[in-house]
């Protein structure tokens, strides 16, 4: 090759390498080996490569309200075409380091499985722009299955490279069984990263989830204290707003839910059409604790308007129904709920998808009787 030919190849590849930061801005490019098979590490690359690919692919994958961006996980043999041409012309090193200095190198998880004193190891070593380096070697809990053990990896990886993509995923997981330890344990720790500023938009999501797990353990004044703060966080996140109205029916306050709706959406009101469903529905959910229900009526009837897939207003509008004694309009609702409940689509950050909005006085926390279906998902 000429000293000509080298140059244009260099130049281009050193081109694409910054056409490669652009498309590829929010990536992960993955690193997965393992040492040769013996009998207590039964698991080929290619399977294990699949395994943790997939498991941090699911992790990360929780969608949002929120514009949180999943990253886009790649292996390294994806890394695009500049990085391929500065391999192949020897100035890998230089390609890394244009993109250290231009701050576009994407973060990194490196995955090793290897044994040490006959035992199985997991190595994670990796490097992401808000974290900066981190490693750590994991090991399998007793009688864990190798492939539980992987995921168990990939679900640390995934912490530290999106946390709060993390922190929803195992909030979903757990809503059966109640262990929101690692829920809460990974939001405090985010937040204990963050620059100390008055307001704080990421922080508003953690204390935003962090009141939804105060709702699962049924106290509804710590859930207040969690939204709150996360109203001062970020005044401009809908969100908080929504959940703040919902303990206050809890705690019996219909009142002060009613005005916070009625002025968030008089000031403020959310465009997304599901969130801006939910503050009708909960003002509606207030006027029904209030008595006022020709009120009550009149916005849960706005809000099956807006969304009219929401199995949860369809619900409560019954519910207000049968407070009017109209038993046939209340048994309509209730059919339509049910034939909603097939595409019943909410977000995991707003109460009103995991709780019932209480209007009666002295109600203790219960869960929705709907939920997103599995096959159709968070869009």
């Amino acid at each position: 090759m000429d000293l000509t030919t080298l140059a244009y190849l260099v130049l281009l590849g050193l081109g694409i390498i910054g056409t490669d930061a652009v498309v590829h801005h929010n990536s992960v490019v993955v690193e997965v080996s393992a040492s040769p098979k013996t009998d207590k590490m039964a698991v080929d690359q290619a399977t294990l490569t699949t395994g943790f690919k997939d498991d941090l692919y699911e992790i990360t994958r929780v969608n949002s309200l929120q514009s949180v961006v999943p990253p886009e996980i790649r292996m390294t043999e994806d890394q695009g075409v500049g990085m391929a041409i500065a391999k192949a012309v020897n100035l890998e090193g230089v390609a890394y380091a244009l993109q250290d200095q231009f701050r576009v190198r994407p973060d990194t998880i490196r995955f090793s499985l290897y044994i040490q004193n006959g035992q199985v190891r997991g190595f994670i070593a990796g490097h992401s722009r808000s974290l900066g380096y981190f490693h750590n070697i994991l090991v399998p809990k007793k009688d864990e299955a190798l492939m539980r053990f992987v995921h168990r990896c990939a679900l640390w990886s995934a912490e530290q490279l999106a946390p709060y993509a993390t922190a929803l995923y195992l909030l979903q997981k757990h809503t059966a069984d109640g262990k929101f330890d690692a829920v809460a344990k990974i939001a405090k720790t985010a937040e204990a990263r963050l620059p100390p500023t008055p307001t704080s938009a990421d922080r508003a999501l953690f204390d935003n989830l962090l009141g939804i797990v105060a709702l699962f353990k049924n106290d509804p004044k710590s859930a207040q204290q969690e939204f709150h703060q996360a109203m001062l966080d970020d005044p401009s996140n809908p969100v908080p707003f929504l959940n703040a109205a919902l303990t206050d029916l809890q705690i019996d306050d219909n009142r002060k839910a009613a005005d916070r709706m009625q002025t968030l959406l008089r000031v403020a009101p959310p465009k997304n059409a599901v969130l801006r469903m939910t503050a009708y529905m909960t003002w509606g959910a207030a006027l029904m604790g209030l008595k006022d229900l020709p009120r009550a009526d009149r916005m849960l009837q706005k809000a099956t308007q807006i969304d009219p897939q929401s199995a949860t207003a369809f619900s409560l509008w019954a519910e207000e129904k049968r407070l009017a004694d109209d038993t046939a309009a209340a048994a309509r609702l209730d059919r339509k709920a049910q034939i909603a409940s097939a595409t019943f689509e909410n977000y995991a950050e707003v109460g009103a998808l995991w709780f019932h909005l209480s209007w009666r006085d002295n109600e203790p926390v219960i869960r929705n009787k709907f939920a997103n279906p599995t096959l159709v998902g968070y869009h």
